[in-house]
């Protein structure tokens, strides 16, 4: 399909520097992959990355002449400059993607005020910064459409991190208010929560010796792929999702669905 044709997408967090999957050589994070997908349906893909090399890596395999920006998100200078280096590349911007996210371990005995801040910084106030910076040439437009990447954690807590399951949930909350206070000037929001993931960055924090457990927990008995996250947002940004904002659409395999636990359940 070729639903982006003509359309601009930038991709905050869309490198990847994780360990590779079985038979592939280039590390499969879910920006990355969503950055290929948004390609790969016509889109002139601009991504940004921390490290300005793993965004490079992602653009030489675009399916559409695409830019790497470097952009760190937790400098609010930096989220602002990202944008316009899109608009001064491209013209203009139709989808944004912010998929940057940093996890913690921190429970709230230990939270501390350092781990808290910088997961604000990243997971929060950097998506918001980006979507402000990238309203008015949309509105100017008269449509735009943003897919936050988030993580069942911000729905469900998964008892580890009280900075990170915050902060995903703040992040729906950027998403809600930018879909209702836009919606009747041609602007969607939406967020896809996505659930045991088997991206570059799981493999890297957890290993591939915990995969199975992992998957054994999802209902679908396996992890979810990066492409099928990809999936989703493609969807979401796409005119087939026209009349759909303001969702937060859960990729988790079932998880969700299931009570008590998936494993109980034969």
């Amino acid at each position: 399909m070729r639903r982006l044709e003509g359309r601009v997408a930038y991709v905050l967090g869309g490198g990847s520097d994780g360990p590779v999957r079985a038979g592939e050589s280039l590390p499969m994070g879910n920006g990355r992959a969503i950055a290929l997908r948004l390609a790969e349906e016509g889109a002139t893909v601009v991504v940004g990355d921390l490290h300005l090399d793993r965004a490079q890596a992602t653009v030489e395999h675009l399916a559409t002449p695409g830019l790497a920006v470097q952009v760190d998100a937790a400098d609010p200078g930096s989220c602002r400059d990202a944008v316009a280096a899109v608009l001064a590349h491209a013209g203009r911007l139709d989808v944004v993607v912010c998929n940057v996210g940093i996890s913690g371990r921190e429970p709230l005995k230990v939270q501390s005020l350092d781990d808290w801040a910088l997961a604000d910084a990243v997971n929060v106030r950097s998506h918001w910064l980006t979507a402000q910076a990238a309203l008015e040439p949309m509105l100017e437009q008269g449509r735009g459409s943003f897919v936050f990447v988030g993580s069942t954690a911000g729905v469900y807590s998964s008892r580890r991190s009280l900075s990170y399951e915050a902060t995903k949930a703040a992040q729906l909350g950027v998403m809600r208010h930018v879909a209702v206070r836009y919606a009747a000037r041609g602007i969607r929001a939406n967020a896809v929560v996505l659930g045991n993931i088997d991206s570059a960055l799981v493999r890297r924090e957890f290993g591939d010796a915990g995969a199975e457990a992992r998957g054994s927990v999802v209902p679908m008995a396996r992890q979810g792929r990066p492409e099928e996250a990809a999936g989703a947002v493609a969807f979401l940004v796409s005119d087939d999702a026209g009349y759909v904002t303001g969702q937060s659409l859960l990729v988790d395999g079932g998880v969700s669905a299931a009570w008590p636990t998936p494993s109980a359940i034969s």
